[in-house]
């Protein structure tokens, strides 16, 4: 049988997205039949003694701190961009200029200017083949088999017409007074604060289980703790992002959506919850119970009508859980970025489809910046859709078969 071609990746961070995406490189061909050997060739950073523990930790083959070089090496196919996000737009469109595949941590950039520019030059770069250079935004949460289960059943039209969406993404590890200043309290590096970094996820989930945009908005904010103790212990930063933003929409059919992030939520660690109801039904799916999804459908009799749980783990019913253990043997966060990473890896061999790519993490973006604008303003905002996009496709049930 003859070797795979291989698709060497270089990694920019190695911080906390950083080792969730090393994991799926490492991973990846471990569990799906892909038509490349994925290969975590060089990892990138800019301080070499972090940078070289990281490499061997991370199962990273070389290291450098040198992007410039990286981009020049035409053994290196794909760049995975995983730094904090004032530097998403200018690492991503230098890589596409070099003729690289692009994968972005979300969100997409620190505002809509900067998306656009991201997405002009996706849709302009090209490979030293003079192939489309391919990009993908890592919303992992997408490839939950629960939640493209969810996104299946609203497509397949078993919710109805979708009347109302609620979803919330609350944490609690800025509670604390004591924690110290980070780039993500930052405007000039995070863009925003709870709102770009949870409410960008729930928005992503709304847009592709429900395949509606959004039309208005309005919102408000709140920064609860306006000074922090620098990371280095001296002296206080200002704080200029939200802790918390809230806000409610008008979504494309006319159904009605709200949505809260914040990250002073006591008791809340990872608590990302949508609930989409319909004509037909309603479906709940809660990522810290990730692998389970909450349905309820009006044609059901009398004597059992009301919530089941789905049990999404079974590989004939469910996308991604065949690739995996036995049905009802659960998965867990890291699974989400393996099913992203195996499906933009086939998109690159079958010239298929891939979401969300640049212009999805625009539309999000531009449903960001319109909330922020509405909390400062304190009115109602127009989302501007500056393209227009197709639904998502949903993966289908049985879309995957375990290598074990």
């Amino acid at each position: 049988m003859s070797a795979k071609p291989v698709l060497n990746i270089a990694l920019v961070g190695y911080a906390f997205m950083g080792r969730a995406h090393s994991n799926a490189y490492r991973q990846v061909n471990h569990f799906f039949d892909l038509p490349f050997q994925v290969v975590p060739k060089v990892l990138v950073g800019r301080s070499e003694g972090p940078l070289k523990a990281a490499t061997e930790q991370l199962g990273w083959q070389e290291w450098s701190t040198n992007l410039d070089a990286v981009l020049k090496r035409p053994d290196i196919h794909v760049i995975d961009v995983a730094t904090p996000n004032d530097s998403h737009a200018p690492l991503s469109i230098a890589a596409l200029k070099a003729g690289k595949h692009v994968l972005c941590e979300k969100p997409l950039a620190l505002n809509v200017k900067e998306a656009k520019a991201m997405t002009a030059a996706a849709t302009k770069a090209r490979t030293v083949a003079g192939k489309p250079c391919r990009v993908g935004l890592w919303h992992n949460y997408r490839r939950a088999p629960a939640a493209s289960t969810a996104a299946s059943l609203i497509a397949d039209g078993k919710l109805g017409e979708i009347r109302h969406v609620r979803a919330v993404y609350l944490q609690d590890w800025l509670l604390d007074e004591t924690c110290p200043a980070s780039w993500r309290m930052m405007e000039k590096t995070c863009g925003s604060g709870a709102h770009g970094d949870l409410n960008a996820h729930i928005i992503d989930l709304t847009r592709f289980m429900t395949g509606l945009e959004f039309d208005e908005v309005s919102g408000m904010r709140q920064t609860f703790i306006k000074k922090r103790r620098n990371a280095d212990g001296k002296g206080m930063l200002d704080v200029d992002v939200d802790d918390a933003l809230l806000f409610i929409a008008k979504l494309s059919n006319g159904a009605l959506a709200s949505f809260e992030a914040t990250r002073a939520a006591a008791g809340r660690k990872n608590y990302n919850r949508i609930e989409i109801n319909g004509t037909k039904g309603s479906i709940v799916w809660n990522f810290e119970r990730m692998n389970e999804l909450e349905v309820y459908t009006v044609d059901d009799e009398p004597r059992h009508k009301g919530f089941r749980t789905v049990m999404c783990m079974d590989g004939a019913a469910h996308p991604y859980a065949g690739n995996y253990w036995p049905d009802g043997h659960i998965i867990g966060y890291e699974h989400c970025f393996t099913n992203m990473l195996a499906d933009f890896v086939k998109a690159l061999a079958s010239g298929a489809e891939f979401r969300p790519d640049f212009a999805d993490g625009l539309a999000n973006q531009e449903v960001l910046d319109a909330s922020l604008k509405s909390a400062k303003t304190r009115k109602w905002v127009t989302v501007a859709r500056s393209q227009k996009l197709k639904p998502a496709k949903a993966l289908k049930a049985g879309a995957g078969k375990s290598l074990l």
